[in-house]
């Protein structure tokens, strides 16, 4: 399979009867790519072995285990670096594949394939915010925030007559569809007006739209729909004709007259 590649000159490479050996899948499927983009010309034999050794070396200068166990995570990390380098893909969007493939894992069910979807590729945007200690923290932004009141003076209290509120749904639909990164949920007391109760705020690209008696795990899947449909349109949208019974706006900025909004 690999009698084209010059084995000897990789260092450490984890070998068994000559042939490299592979602990796992994904450690086949990185050496490949390095072989597959050497043969197309991206850089050559030569240049990639230096850098597989010059990331094994800084490993090692860290304190990183030299038994073998991360031998083909320095392989991608050198990939990487090569990638980025040649300009083949931008590190931004190296980074917002990896977040993909991370919030895919965590929300596929135990024993099924990881898969990615379409719209787990979307654009990830960071900023670089300074703490008080001086520390910088790198945040991902999100495009929306989903607020709802769990408890209160009214939302969820059944002994004054009010519905519960379907906790686990806001949690188990925003994890189901990967919305981690996305969305960013709050579960909170007292959001107002109390009147209406069990109320959600939802504030998508800067525009506002409140909900009120979201009391049935179904009516949870709606709002998930409608945010999965402006994601997918990149653009804020009226609520469909399901939800708009239960949306109003608790702020007075589409009420006041000569007010123009962007």
């Amino acid at each position: 399979m690999f009698e084209s590649v010059e084995l000897d000159s990789l260092p450490s490479l984890p070998r068994v009867d000559g042939e490299p050996v592979f602990a796992e899948p994904w450690q086949a499927q990185a050496f490949a790519l390095a072989v597959r983009l050497s043969a197309d010309g991206h850089f050559t034999w030569k240049e990639w072995t230096l850098a597989l050794g010059r990331e094994l070396r800084e490993a090692a200068e860290r304190g990183q285990p030299d038994d073998g166990s991360s031998y083909y995570h320095r392989w991608v990390a050198a990939l990487e670096g090569l990638v980025t380098s040649r300009g083949l893909a931008g590190a931004s969007a190296l980074a917002a594949r990896k977040d993909a493939w991370a919030e895919a894992y965590r929300s596929t069910p135990h024993g099924m394939p990881v898969e990615l979807k379409q719209t787990d590729l979307r654009p990830r945007f960071r900023q670089t915010v300074q703490r008080a200690d001086g520390e910088p923290v790198e945040i991902i932004q999100r495009r929306a925030h989903l607020s709802y009141c769990y408890s209160g003076c009214c939302c969820g209290d059944v002994e004054r007559g009010y519905a519960l509120v379907p906790v686990e749904a806001f949690k188990q639909e925003w994890l189901r569809r990967r919305l981690r990164r996305v969305v960013h949920l709050t579960k909170g007391r007292c959001l107002g007006p109390c009147e209406l109760a069990n109320v959600v705020s939802l504030v998508f690209d800067g525009r506002s739209v409140w909900f009120h008696s979201v009391n049935t795990p179904d009516l949870v899947r709606q709002i998930y729909d409608y945010i999965d449909a402006m994601v997918l349109a990149d653009r804020f949208e009226s609520p469909p004709a399901a939800l708009a019974p239960y949306a109003f706006n608790f702020y007075d900025w589409d009420a006041r007259p000569g007010r123009e909004r962007g």
